[in-house]
């Protein structure tokens, strides 16, 4: 092995974990958009044209209606919060928000599921069992937070429309990914690191 090389993978090692999960990042992230992603503003579930929306799905999305209205519930001077099957909106608020699909939070949580469970699949059953645990437990605080986000979003949005894209979009999407990032970075740090020492 060259001296170049040998530098190169040294340089390199300090952020190989940080590369290995933006990888699994990117690849699950263009798979789905390639698969599933085309009709993201629809009502119905897409896999390659083909329509994959199970039946249970309409009780998902008015479940976090309930959910978000719940949380908007919490904050003064929202009594007046209107909700009519997967939609709610405020009177006069000049926008209604309808909760699809694509806004349950299925792209992120597949996503954090396929990091977790192809990050540094070490050959040990002790590593291995926490990811029973600790995927859960991500699951659960990503749908807090999608809870969390379609609330706020109602919130912000109220006699703001014009807010909603950036919103949606942008700020909170990015804090989606934060959070799967988070989540990971104490994986790695709790569990990787130590089932590494392990195995050296």
């Amino acid at each position: 092995m060259s001296e170049t090389q040998t530098s190169w993978k040294v340089q390199i090692a300090p952020y190989k974990g940080v590369i290995y999960f933006l990888v699994l990042l990117f690849f699950f992230h263009f798979s789905w958009k390639i698969a599933i992603d085309g009709d993201m503003d629809s009502e119905f579930i897409y896999f390659f044209d083909k329509n994959i929306t199970p039946g249970w799905f309409h009780t998902v999305c008015r479940w976090f209606v309930l959910a978000a209205a719940w949380f908007i519930h919490q904050f003064p001077n929202t009594h007046n919060l209107i909700v009519e099957n997967t939609t709610m909106y405020f009177p006069n608020g000049q926008i209604v928000i309808s909760i699809i699909w694509g806004c349950t939070g299925i792209k992120q949580l597949s996503i954090f599921i396929g990091i977790m469970l192809f990050y540094k699949c070490y050959p040990f059953a002790k590593y291995q069992l926490n990811k029973l645990w600790y995927i859960p437990m991500g699951c659960i605080l990503l749908t807090a937070y999608n809870i969390v986000r379609i609330g706020t979003t109602v919130i912000l949005t109220n006699g703001h429309p014009e807010k909603f894209e950036s919103l949606h979009d942008g700020i909170f999407r990015y804090i989606y990914y934060t959070i799967i990032f988070i989540l990971w970075v104490i994986w790695e740090e709790l569990f990787a690191k130590k089932a590494q020492q392990v195995k050296t």
